[in-house]
C-alpha cells in the first residue's frame, strides 16, 4: 500500500504537506488552497528572507569599501555630509497645506509622505530652496506627530503659526502660485521669488483649485515648461516632493529638460515624446501643483 493510499486527505504543495480536510480549507476552491498555502509558506520564511537579505547587503557594502579603498570608485558621501555642502539659495519654496479638507485620510497620510520626501530632497541638494509650510491645522499636526514625528525637528523649514498664511509673511509681488492651469510659463526661477506648490493629493479631483485660489487672493500664478520639452498623451500627477525635485534639479542643471527626465517616473513617461519645438497646438499639461 502506497503512502498516499494511507493518508488519502493528505497533499503536497512545494514540499509543504497539508489536510484537505483542514477547517481552514473549508469552502475554498483548489486555487483558493493554492494561495491561501502560499501566503503562509512565504509568512513562514519571512525571518529567512530577511536574514539573507541582510547578509546580501552586508557582502555589498563590504566589496564597495574594498572598491573604495583601492581606488576603483569614489565613495558615496553621506547624507549629513550632502546637507553640510548644500548651498541655501534665495529662491522660496511655499507649501500650501490649506487643503486638508478636501482630503480623505488615506490623501493625508500621503500628502505627509510627500512632505517628508520633500524635506529631504530639499536638505542634501547641491543648490537648496527655502521651505515654508502655511496653513498647517491642527489635524495636519496630528497626522505629522503620528506618522513623521521627527518633522518637529527639521532644520531651516519655516513653519507658519496655525493662523498665519504666506499671506501674512510674505510680499505679494514676490510670490507665484504654480498652476498646470495657469497661462503663464515660467522659464527660470528667480532670485528672491517664493513659489506655491499647493498641498493635495486628489487624484484630479479638484479642477483649477490652486489657479482660482491664486487669482482670487491676487497673486501671479504660472506653471512650469513641461510642455516646451516634452510631449505626453494623458493628463498626468505630479506629487509635491516630484515637483519640488524638478525645482531642485534645475536650480542645479538649468536644464529643464533633463530636470523633468530625471525626475518624471519611468512608468508616467511611457507615453512621452519630445515636444516639437514648432509645434502649435496645445498639449495637455502635468498639473504640477494641484494634483500632487
Amino acid at each position: 500500500m502506497t503512502e498516499s493510499q494511507e493518508k488519502p486527505n493528505l497533499r503536497n504543495f512545494k514540499g509543504l504537506e497539508y489536510d484537505i480536510n483542514d477547517p481552514k480549507f473549508k469552502d475554498l476552491s483548489k486555487r483558493g488552497i493554492k494561495k491561501l498555502l502560499k501566503s503562509e509558506q512565504w509568512e513562514a520564511t519571512k525571518d529567512e528572507r530577511r536574514a539573507s537579505q541582510r547578509e546580501r547587503i552586508r557582502v555589498k557594502r563590504l566589496e564597495k569599501r574594498k572598491k573604495v579603498r583601492e581606488g576603483l570608485i569614489e565613495s558615496t558621501p553621506t547624507k549629513k555630509k550632502l546637507a553640510f555642502l548644500s548651498e541655501l539659495t534665495n529662491v522660496g519654496l511655499i507649501i500650501d497645506c490649506g487643503f486638508n479638507d478636501l482630503m480623505t485620510g488615506k490623501e493625508l497620510l500621503s500628502f505627509v509622505n510627500q512632505l517628508g520626501y520633500t524635506y529631504g530632497k530639499n536638505r542634501t541638494a547641491p543648490k537648496s530652496m527655502k521651505i515654508c509650510l502655511s496653513s498647517v491645522d491642527s489635524v495636519l499636526k496630528e497626522t505629522f506627530n503620528e506618522k513623521l514625528p521627527s518633522w518637529s525637528s527639521w532644520k531651516n523649514v519655516n513653519i507658519l503659526p496655525e493662523n498665519t498664511t504666506y499671506l501674512d509673511a510674505f510680499d505679494k509681488k514676490d510670490l507665484v502660485y504654480l498652476s498646470a492651469d495657469s497661462d503663464n510659463v515660467i522659464h527660470e526661477l528667480e532670485e528672491g521669488k517664493h513659489y506655491i506648490i499647493g498641498g493635495i493629493v486628489d487624484k484630479n479631483r479638484y479642477k483649477n483649485l490652486c489657479q482660482n485660489k491664486a487669482v482670487d487672493q491676487g497673486i501671479q500664478t504660472a506653471r512650469l515648461p513641461i510642455s516646451d520639452y516634452i510631449q505626453m498623451a494623458t493628463r498626468k500627477v505630479l506629487t509635491v516632493n516630484q515637483v519640488c525635485e524638478i525645482m531642485l534639479k534645475w536650480l542645479e542643471l538649468k536644464d529643464w529638460e533633463k530636470a523633468f527626465m530625471d525626475v518624471i517616473p519611468g512608468r508616467k513617461l511611457k507615453d512621452v515624446k519630445p515636444a516639437l519645438s514648432q509645434q502649435v497646438n496645445s498639449i495637455p499639461e502635468i498639473r504640477e501643483a494641484e494634483g500632487a
